[in-house]
């Protein structure tokens, strides 16, 4: 049946007038994102970067439709300038658009480097190793990196008790300079000139020895950096050895004391004092010593040497 002509009409009219109370409801959607009208750069603090330098590294501009995805990028891109310490862009509503608000604390400059407690190396030799630039920003890894440097100039000195700290003192708040300090205790000078074992009845000081990238000096320790302790590196080859005696069935084994003995002339000993404790073995298995462990959890028997010390204890399935 063939539809009145004025029905097609009051159909068309409401499909009309449904699109335009749709539109008026949600304009944006659209007329698409609000435009951009106006970026205020707010800063938290001295601004030590100006507000046409944070602009030139951002997408996001005047004129253009603001992009949450484009926010983003310019955040990560404000944070990889290094100067930024802190930074926050969000949008508030201005007339028919939105104002871009910059809200950043940027990081201090650097002014002054001072190394107090340096006598056995000249300070100035330091500040060239650490090669810090005056008129940058603050940066915690660049200063913890030169602070390694300068213990490292230290122990290739022997010097091998140096401990060296960093601070950041405020120069002028107002304008966002400041002063890196770094203080040096230099120790005692004296290579590690012979690493020595007590308490290791089962296995060699050479063995042992094999397990730790500490080294005693050589000839060569300008080449090797032998002799030099490192109290981070000393901690992980005492853990190289404790792997190494459980791997070997001493699952008990202690290191009871690291001593450091120095000698007159300077150069120091190192001790490792090891508590190996009972070896444990499983059935079947045979010892770095060629002895047979076929000995079960329930029939066991401590085997003993020649002269009748005890090797193992009581054996366990591992």
């Amino acid at each position: 049946m063939r539809r009145p002509p004025f029905a097609t009409g009051i159909a068309f009219i409401c499909v009309l007038l449904g699109a335009i109370s749709a539109r008026a409801q949600n304009p944006q959607a659209a007329q698409g994102p609000p435009i951009i009208k106006s970026i205020d750069v707010q800063y938290t603090g001295p601004g030590t970067v100006s507000k046409e330098r944070i602009l030139a590294q951002m997408r996001t501009k005047v004129g253009q439709p603001y992009s949450d995805q484009v926010v983003e990028q310019d955040i990560e891109t404000l944070y990889k300038t290094g100067s930024v310490l802190n930074v926050r862009i969000f949008a508030q509503p201005e007339g028919n658009g939105v104002k871009v608000i910059v809200a950043v604390q940027t990081r201090s400059i650097v002014r002054e480097i001072e190394i107090d407690g340096a006598e056995q190396v000249k300070a100035k030799r330091l500040r060239k190793e650490i090669k810090l630039k005056l008129n940058q920003p603050v940066n915690e890894q660049e200063l913890d990196e030169a602070r390694q440097k300068i213990v490292e100039v230290y122990q290739g000195r022997g010097y091998n008790d140096v401990s060296v700290q960093f601070r950041v003192d405020p120069v002028d708040e107002k304008r966002g300079t400041a002063r890196v300090v770094f203080t040096v205790n230099e120790g005692l000078r004296g290579a590690v000139r012979q690493i020595h074992f007590e308490g290791n009845e089962h296995f060699s000081e050479k063995v042992l020895r094999k397990q730790m990238k500490t080294r005693g000096k050589t000839l060569v320790y300008f080449l090797d950096k032998s002799g030099r302790l490192d109290e981070v590196q000393l901690e992980q080859d005492l853990d190289k050895i404790r792997e190494w005696y459980q791997n070997h069935g001493y699952i008990d084994v202690q290191i009871k004391d690291t001593r450091k003995e120095r000698t007159k002339n300077g150069p120091m000993i190192l001790t490792i004092v090891i508590a190996e404790g009972p070896q444990y073995i499983s059935r079947g298995q045979v010892d770095d010593f060629g002895l047979p462990s076929d000995l079960g959890a329930k029939d066991s028997c401590p085997a003993k040497n020649e002269g009748g010390q005890r090797l193992f204890a009581e054996t366990v399935a591992r």
